[in-house]
């Protein structure tokens, strides 16, 4: 790498303490056996299995790269140790989109706010998470590039060779990780940096001494090889074509839409993972999202006809996408909006 000219890299402290600068960093991939808790065949309603639900990708419809067989994944566990173990089971190259939406560098712990009913509640971090937090946070952004770089290096060897992968940030840490990601997927494979206006005009634009509001995030998205070309995906039947600039998504829609409101602290509205998913996937295809927290992601995959695989550390945010996922019949259902 030090022979090429080009290439840039970017240094955190102790990147390099246990081998010569230039190698290769080394990612420890365990290989751990996965517990079976529960296996779900059909969607579920109270008192048991509802049978006559086929709104939803019935299987005489599933495309020919959908096995019948097929389980999708919901796991429970650090990501890192998840998606080691995944490589070593198989699943290297296998994936083709994978969707993040990892913690911002903001120095915020895993709790994790919702509302159950009409109470606000807090779930404040496990031992699991609190070991988490220190391994994340303890040495400031050296530690969290770390930790991030080691998850990266993971996705990419989990994406196919026509593969895509899309990575939510802020302003906190965007630019950082754009020149990580350029090290790790290749410069070359830089698509977009494609800008997510969160609030809608007159919302959420507070006015802050000494700087302007900060109303969007940016998603960070690379491809695993150079060339694909993707499907056109359109605002409406006047074939007015979505660009890199989101600005009629906004995120107080997650708040004001009953059916897909879940009150998750960091949930993102399905419509967000609907435009990335069509964009970038076929039917059949494996979604992943290794930070799922409310399940958005996984949710809209199941309703367009994708394949999924999600993990996340917070046993509490897999609760939470377990009975999102259970009740998915009685949700926003995205198919009679061109999902199909």
């Amino acid at each position: 790498m030090a022979s090429n000219k080009k290439y840039v890299e970017l240094l955190w402290a102790e990147k390099y303490d246990n081998y010569e600068k230039g190698e290769k960093i080394p990612i420890e991939k365990p290989n751990l056996p996965f517990q079976v808790v529960e296996t779900i065949n059909k969607p579920r309603i109270k008192g048991g299995y509802d049978t006559s639900i086929t709104s939803f990708f019935p299987e005489e419809e599933y495309p020919e790269n959908y096995p019948k067989d097929w389980k999708n994944l919901l796991i429970w566990g650090d990501n890192k140790l998840v998606m080691s173990s995944l490589i070593k089971q198989g699943w290297a190259g296998k994936i083709n989109l994978i969707y993040i939406d990892p913690p911002f560098f903001t120095g915020a712990d895993f709790t994790i706010r919702t509302r159950v009913e009409d109470e606000r509640i807090e779930k404040e971090p496990s031992i699991i998470e609190e070991k988490a937090y220190r391994d994340t946070w303890s040495g400031g952004i050296a530690s969290y590039l770390k930790y991030v770089y080691e998850r990266l290096v993971l996705m990419r060897d989990l994406l196919s060779e026509t593969g895509s992968i899309y990575v939510h940030l802020d302003w906190h840490v965007g630019h950082y990780v754009k020149v990580m990601m350029d090290e790790i997927f290749g410069a070359e494979n830089f698509r977009n940096e494609i800008v997510w206006k969160r609030d809608a005009p007159g919302k959420g634009a507070k006015t802050i001494s000494r700087q302007w509001p900060r109303v969007f995030d940016s998603m960070l998205f690379y491809t695993s090889r150079t060339g694909k070309k993707y499907k056109k995906y359109y605002l409406d039947e006047a074939k007015v074509t979505v660009d890199s600039i989101g600005n009629d998504i906004f995120g107080f829609g997650v708040i004001t839409s009953s059916k897909e409101r879940i009150d998750f602290d960091t949930q993102k509205p399905e419509s967000l993972l609907k435009r990335i998913i069509l964009a970038s996937t076929n039917e059949g295809d494996i979604v992943a999202d290794f930070f799922c927290g409310s399940g958005t992601t996984l949710a809209v995959a199941e309703k367009l006809g994708r394949r999924w695989i999600g993990s996340d550390l917070s046993k509490f945010a897999i609760q939470v996408t377990r009975k999102r996922l259970l009740d998915i019949h009685n949700s926003k259902d995205l198919l009679n909006e061109g999902g199909k």
